[in-house]
């Protein structure tokens, strides 16, 4: 009895042991970026095994192209539509994973749609012909769901842009947008709203606050100035006395003021806008 107790244990563990290392394997190994690439996993497609094999690959393409090789999964799950403004955002936004100059591959394992973004140098490689050549060569291994194979061919392709070099085409995908000065603009107006609202517009502030303390200091003086002499109530002249019917007469004084406000509205945040950029579309 003790000895098949004690092997259902040992069968209890090495099954739980191996749950253990499944869910280990499976979990993203993080997100890793440099000046010749970036593999950010949010979507966990990679297992540690193929996460290094995949960031060694980019950032050996990288090297070699000039521009950053970039790949991103999401489970953000945005529509068609949306993919192009809504990743050129987080592109912008979070610059300090991306280069300026840069080929970004977009997973959004969620709505299954992707999208190639191209930035600085990259976008003269990238004409409207190689971007359709590319989103052919991706599909058979996106729709199987082999997302490695996916990943080193868009890697592939980069390098083979790059050695063939820049040729004529179109580029009817390219996007304009604002320049880095105007995104910087932007960061900052959003991360310190109030710091950036005084550097703008104090000197609006400060002139409201002196018309705002010179009409109250008018109002006050003047509400003042006439309650002398000239307006004192004369009681000998106004009033009577009737010893048989007395009646008592109450003098009441009224005063109205007026509280001047000063006040500011703006509406904050919005848009980052977008840069300039080329794009494959959503597919």
């Amino acid at each position: 009895m003790m000895k098949k107790t004690t092997l259902k244990i040992a069968s209890a563990a090495v099954a739980a042991l191996s749950v253990f290392s499944l869910s280990a394997s499976a979990s993203a190994a993080g997100t890793e970026h440099s000046q010749s690439f970036a593999l950010i996993d949010d979507a966990n497609l990679f297992d540690d095994t193929q996460y290094a094999s995949l960031c060694e690959k980019l950032s050996s393409v990288g090297s070699q192209t000039g521009w950053q090789i970039a790949v991103v999964t999401t489970d953000y799950g945005i529509s068609s539509s949306r993919m192009d403004s809504y990743y050129n955002d987080l592109y912008d936004n979070n610059r300090e994973y991306f280069e300026a100059d840069s080929a970004l591959f977009v997973i959004d394992n969620a709505s299954s749609n992707r999208l190639i973004l191209t930035h600085g140098t990259a976008e003269m490689y990238f004409t409207d012909e190689r971007l359709s050549d590319m989103k052919s060569a991706l599909k058979p291994s996106l729709s199987s769901g082999d997302m490695e194979t996916a990943v080193e061919i868009f890697a592939d392709k980069n390098l083979e842009y790059f050695e063939e070099g820049v040729v004529n085409g179109h580029h009817s995908n390219h996007v304009e947008g604002q320049s880095e000065e105007e995104l910087a603009a932007q960061r900052e107006k959003r991360e310190h709203k109030l710091a950036w609202t005084l550097t703008h517009w104090g000197w609006l502030f400060a002139l409201i606050a002196i018309a705002a303390g010179g009409i109250f200091a008018g109002v006050n003086v003047g509400r003042y100035k006439f309650n002398g002499k000239g307006g004192t109530y004369n009681l000998k002249e106004n009033s009577s006395m009737n010893l048989v019917d007395r009646q008592d007469v109450f003098v009441n004084k009224h005063t109205t003021s007026t509280v001047i406000q000063s006040s500011s509205s703006g509406s904050g945040g919005g848009s980052s806008g977008g840069s300039s950029h080329g794009s494959s579309g959503s597919f």
